[in-house]
C-alpha cells in the first residue's frame, strides 16, 4: 500500500537522520517523558519482548525498558548504539537489552516474536515505509502492539526545518508549510501525517487502530510552559499538536 507521499530525503535507513535529535526544535528529556507517557497510557508498557525501532542514543528504549523481560534496539547508525552501550553498560539493563545495527525494512527476527514495537519520530524518515510496516507486522505477536510518534500535518511548522534557495533553514522561515502539500513535498526531507492518513496506513498493513492522540510541543523545560503544553492537550487546539502518538494492535489468531 502507498502511503501517499513521494520519496523522502537521504537517510541511514533507520529512521534516524544523522544528528536530527539536535535539530527538533522542542528536543529533550520533556519531549522523550511527554512521548513515553503517550504511548504508555494507549496500552501499558509492560511484557516480555520489546523491540524499540530506530533507537537513536537509547533514550525512549531506557525509559520504556523496564516494563519488558528482553528489549531489543536497532538502528543503522553505529555511533549511536554505541551511545546507547554506553548509557546502559554497568546497570541491571546491560543484560536484557540487546544491540543490533539493522534496518527496519529488513528485521532480522522470527515472525511472531514481540509484544510491542517502538518506533518514536522515525517513520517520517523512512524511505521504504510499507517495507518496514510490513516487517514490523510480520514479526509482532498476535494481539501485540506498535506504537509510534511521528509528525502532524495540522501543526503549521515544520519541525525538521526547510529546504529552499540552496540551504536549509529554520521552520519559522516557511509557516504553514505542512498545510501545502505539493510544496511540503519538495522543501521537506520527511512525511507528515494527518490522523485519517496515518489510521489508513496502519489499516492498510493489517493493524487495528486503538488510539491516536495529539501531542504539543513541550515549549521547553520550564515546568510551567510544560503544565500549559499539557494543558492544550485537553482542548480543542490539540489538533494542532506538533505530533502524534499512535498505537495500533495486530488482530490475534
Amino acid at each position: 500500500m502507498s502511503d501517499g507521499h513521494g520519496p523522502v530525503g537521504s537517510t541511514n535507513g533507520s529512521g534516524r537522520v544523522p544528528g536530527r535529535s539536535s535539530e527538533r526544535p522542542d528536543a529533550g528529556d520533556g519531549t522523550v517523558a511527554k512521548r513515553v507517557r503517550a504511548v504508555a497510557r494507549q496500552l501499558p508498557a509492560r511484557g516480555d519482548r520489546l523491540l524499540d525501532v530506530g533507537c537513536g542514543d537509547g533514550e525512549h528504549t531506557v525509559a520504556l525498558a523496564g516494563g519488558y523481560v528482553r528489549v531489543d534496539a536497532i538502528d543503522t547508525d553505529p555511533m549511536l548504539l554505541d551511545a546507547l552501550g554506553g548509557r546502559i553498560a554497568g546497570t541491571a539493563l546491560e543484560d536484557r537489552v540487546g544491540l543490533h545495527k539493522m534496518s527496519p525494512e529488513s528485521l532480522a527476527f522470527d515472525t511472531n516474536t514481540f509484544d510491542r514495537v517502538t518506533a518514536f519520530d522515525v517513520i517520517e524518515h523512512l524511505d521504504d515505509l510499507d517495507g518496514a510496516l510490513a516487517e514490523i507486522h510480520r514479526v509482532l505477536r498476535p494481539g501485540g502492539a506498535l506504537s509510534v510518534t511521528t509528525s502532524n500535518r495540522w501543526f503549521p511548522f515544520e519541525t525538521h526545518g526547510v529546504r529552499w534557495g540552496g540551504r536549509r533553514r529554520s521552520a519559522l522561515t516557511a509557516p504553514f508549510l505542512p498545510w501545502v502539500r505539493p510544496l511540503h513535498g519538495r522543501m521537506s526531507d520527511t512525511r507528515s501525517f494527518t490522523s485519517q492518513e496515518l489510521g489508513r496506513l496502519l489499516r492498510g498493513h493489517g493493524l487495528r487502530v486503538r488510539a491516536i492522540d495529539y501531542l504539543m510541543p513541550t515549549l521547553g523545560r520550564v515546568p510551567s510552559t510544560a503544565r500549559v503544553s499539557d494543558a492544550l492537550e485537553s482542548t480543542p487546539l490539540r489538533v494542532f499538536g506538533a505530533g502524534m502518538a499512535v498505537t495500533a494492535v495486530k488482530p490475534g489468531l
